[in-house]
């Protein structure tokens, strides 16, 4: 018996995916000036998951890069509110940018790296942001 990849095509946006995903920068906020950062990164993200669906990965394989972008958001915003206030001002591709690259995306602050389940969760978040890096700067 085949079995057949629900693809991502069936999807449109990214409520679709998560419908809670207009209210992501809500969570992410620890004090009310980081709203309109959070909000810009939600919009960063948009073409992203866009791309992702293109690319006809399945639900489940966009549904993880998509909870990798809300943990990178949440993760963002912790570091502005914890020593990164420079920050701010920057667009927020730049901003992406100062937090993840080619190969990796911060570390994520809940996890135990002695823990092979954390570790593997940060490999994958790692993956994301590496896909993410390679979206906003296109190889020429």
């Amino acid at each position: 018996m085949s079995m057949k990849k629900k693809l991502s095509r069936k999807y449109e946006k990214p409520t679709d995916y998560f419908k809670d995903f207009n209210e992501w920068p809500n969570g992410w906020l620890v004090i009310e000036k980081d709203r309109e950062i959070a909000n810009n990164l939600l919009t960063t993200f948009v073409p992203f998951i866009a791309a992702l669906t293109l690319d006809e990965l399945s639900v489940k394989t966009v549904k993880k890069h998509m909870g990798n972008l809300a943990m990178l958001g949440s993760e963002i915003i912790r570091n502005l509110n914890d020593g990164d206030e420079k920050y701010r001002k920057l667009k927020p591709e730049q901003l992406l940018l100062k937090y993840i690259d080619a190969e990796e995306g911060p570390l994520l602050h809940h996890l135990d790296p002695n823990k092979s389940s954390d570790e593997a969760r940060q490999k994958s978040f790692d993956a994301t942001c590496c896909k993410l890096c390679r979206f906003i700067i296109p190889s020429k």
